[in-house]
């Protein structure tokens, strides 16, 4: 918290002293239900339902330049199944609330500059490393800064940042993707990222991914690579359909290697390959629902696991 305090401070004295604006607080947020169960061959059935609640505020304080704040709450049936840090709330701990997200947001011309507490990702699919928008609390975050561009037919997007892990060693990670966009449907990218852990083992990662849309049709491959000496390969494949604008479905097929990604934090299970089967719906231009199943095996023992969830999402 001392960390991400003084780096916000830091940037706000590096920046042109702020008038305030009169402009409104824009707040915005999303209200969702989960219903989630996971079997192994090791493991009991694991299931519960979470209830969220996350509402963010955004306050321009000059020309191209906002504060945000976020507060977000959650009640989990099952706290191993939550989207909190159990291991930092407790074990038996079922409810969690707090400010989880807040810094600076600088937007010159083509560039967002993000200096602040915030979701992560790495990879055009999220392989090499993601904490989401979708996680609540504390530990769950990264603090640092973290740039978006685009000029032409290219995108540029970096980031340097530790995480946010109280107890915990606080790893940090720089990353960079570039992108250029060959048409208006057809997209490709080069990612390259360091991972530091705090005792001083440091890993190299790079990806490429490619992405196009063909009618209903979107497609997106990404494959990721690390300087680890062994089990350092990773891959994503992904298909989405479109059927009306309202319902679409979508596969995805992975792979990760153990030492593939960055702190075995990759949108996809570490150390698992398999699909991901899914089905959106949107109910209203606020409400959707989705159903995802997911069915995957270890590559530590071949061994099977599954989990199904069942969405409901209300943006505001």
């Amino acid at each position: 918290m001392k960390k991400a305090i003084l780096l916000m401070t830091l940037g706000i004295s590096l920046l042109p002293t702020p008038v305030l604006s009169a402009a409104p607080l824009t707040v915005s947020g999303n209200i969702t239900a989960k219903y989630q169960s996971q079997t192994s061959l090791e493991t009991p059935v694991e299931s519960g339902t979470t209830y969220s609640i996350s509402v963010r505020g955004e306050q321009s304080i000059a020309k191209n330049m906002s504060l945000f704040l976020r507060f977000s709450a959650q009640y989990a049936t099952n706290p191993q199944l939550g989207d909190f840090d159990v291991a930092f709330q407790g074990i038996n701990t079922k409810m969690v609330a707090g400010f989880d997200q807040f810094g600076l947001i600088y937007k010159p011309k083509n560039f967002t500059f993000i200096l602040g507490r915030q979701e992560a990702q790495v990879g055009k699919t999220a392989l090499l490393y993601s904490r989401s928008e979708t996680n609540i609390g504390y530990n769950r975050f990264v603090d640092g800064l973290s740039v978006n561009a685009s000029e032409g037919s290219f995108k540029f997007m970096a980031s340097a940042v530790w995480e946010n892990n109280f107890g915990l060693p606080n790893n940090n990670y720089y990353a960079l993707r570039t992108g250029y966009n060959l048409s208006k449907a057809s997209n490709i990218g080069f990612t390259w990222a360091q991972y530091k852990y705090v005792a001083g083992n440091t890993t190299q990662h790079w990806a490429v991914d490619a992405t196009t849309t063909l009618g209903k049709n979107a497609f997106t491959a990404e494959y990721a690579q690390s300087n680890s000496a062994e089990s350092n390969k990773a891959y994503a494949l992904t298909w989405d359909y479109d059927f009306d604008g309202k319902t679409a479905f979508y596969v995805k097929h992975f792979r990760v290697e153990a030492n593939a990604d960055m702190g075995g934090q990759s949108d996809f299970d570490n150390n698992n390959r398999g699909f991901h089967y899914g089905l959106t719906h949107l109910l209203s231009n606020k409400l959707s629902v989705e159903f995802i199943f997911k069915d995957q095996f270890s590559l530590a023992d071949n061994a099977k696991n599954s989990k199904i969830e069942i969405w409901l999402k209300n943006s505001f």
